[in-house]
C-alpha cells in the first residue's frame, strides 16, 4: 500500500525487479552452450545478451539469451533459417526444447533458473577486422536479420548513466505491463521505444506516460540503427498491440492528470496507474 504515487512506483518496482548480479551463472551457462555446440559447431564467439545483462528483466520472467556466432561457410552459407536453428537444437542435446516463437532461437530449460535461449549468428566485419552487425535467423519468414546487441546494451547502459535509475525502472514497469497483454511486444523493442522517448525520466508517472506517447506511432515502424525492429509483427497483431498501447495512453494520461491537475488527488492518481499496471502495483493507503 502508498500514499503517494511516487512511493506507489517504488513499491511497484520492488515487487517485480530482478535484484542482484547475475553475470557469473549467466557465464555458467554461456560455458555449458560452448560445450555442447564445439562438438558440432566452429563457434567463432558466445556472449550473453538480453534483459539480464542490461538490468532490465522481471522477477520471475527472464530467460537469459546466449549469443553463439558460428563459422559462416561451414555452418550458415546456403542455409535456411530452419535448417541452422534445427543444426544448432540437435547439437544442444535432449535437453534442447522448442525453437522460441520469434523463431530466432532454441530454448534449453533448465532445473534451477534460469533457462536460456540460444541465438546461432554470423557475424560481419570491416576492412580492418572490426565487427560491424551480426545477423540472427528468422525462421517464421525463412530471412536473416541484422541486429547489433553490443550497440544496444551500450545505448541502454549510458542512457541509465545520463538520467539514472529510473530509465531502467521505467522499462521494467513497461515489460510488466507487456506480458499482461494477448499480444506482446519484444523487450527489445520496448527498450528501443524507451530510448527513442524524450523526457528526462526524473518523474516516475511523466516518464510512463512519455513512453506510451512515444509507443503510439511506434508500433509499425520502429526504426534503430537502420532497421525496423517491428517487422516481427504482423498487421493483425500490429494492430492489438495498437489498440492496448492506446488504451494503456489514455488511463496513463488521466492517472497522471490526477496529481499533475488542480485536485492533486494521490488515492485518484494511484487507483489509476493500478488500472493500467494491474495486481502488482499497490493500492492506495
Amino acid at each position: 500500500m502508498a500514499w503517494t504515487v511516487d512511493s506507489a512506483f517504488s513499491e511497484f518496482h520492488q515487487n517485480i525487479n530482478l535484484p542482484g548480479d547475475h553475470r557469473t551463472t549467466a557465464n555458467t551457462r554461456k560455458d555449458w552452450v560452448l560445450r555442447q555446440l564445439g562438438t558440432s559447431f566452429t563457434v567463432l564467439d558466445a556472449f550473453t545478451m538480453g534483459s539480464i545483462p542490461r538490468f532490465t528483466a522481471l522477477k520471475g520472467y527472464a530467460d537469459l539469451d546466449i549469443m553463439a556466432v558460428l563459422h559462416y561457410e561451414k555452418h550458415i552459407k546456403g542455409r535456411l533459417p530452419s535448417t541452422v536453428l534445427s543444426n544448432v537444437k540437435r547439437a544442444l542435446g535432449p535437453g534442447a526444447g522448442n525453437v522460441r516463437r520469434n523463431g530466432q532461437a532454441v530454448t534449453i530449460k533448465f532445473q534451477s533458473w534460469p533457462n536460456i535461449d540460444v541465438v546461432p549468428a554470423v557475424r560481419y566485419v570491416n576492412d580492418a577486422g572490426q565487427v560491424t552487425h551480426y545477423e540472427i535467423p528468422d525462421m517464421n519468414r525463412e530471412v536473416w536479420l541484422e541486429t547489433k546487441p553490443r550497440n544496444h546494451a551500450s545505448k541502454v547502459s549510458q542512457k541509465s548513466a545520463d538520467h539514472g535509475p529510473k530509465f531502467r525502472q521505467v522499462i521494467k514497469f513497461i515489460k510488466d505491463w507487456n506480458r499482461r497483454q494477448s499480444v506482446r511486444l519484444q523487450s527489445y523493442h520496448i527498450e528501443v521505444i524507451a530510448l527513442q522517448t524524450s523526457t528526462d525520466w526524473k518523474e516516475y508517472d511523466w516518464s510512463v506516460l512519455q513512453w506510451f506517447s512515444q509507443a503510439k506511432s511506434s508500433i509499425y515502424s520502429c526504426w534503430n540503427d537502420g532497421n525496423d525492429v517491428s517487422q516481427y509483427l504482423t498487421p493483425d497483431r500490429a494492430y492489438k498491440i495498437q489498440q492496448a498501447v492506446n488504451g494503456a495512453h489514455s488511463a496513463a494520461l488521466n492517472a497522471w492528470y490526477a496529481t499533475a491537475g488542480p485536485a492533486k488527488d494521490q488515492a485518484a492518481a494511484i487507483r489509476g496507474w493500478k488500472s493500467v499496471f494491474g495486481q502488482n502495483f499497490p493500492t492506495y493507503g
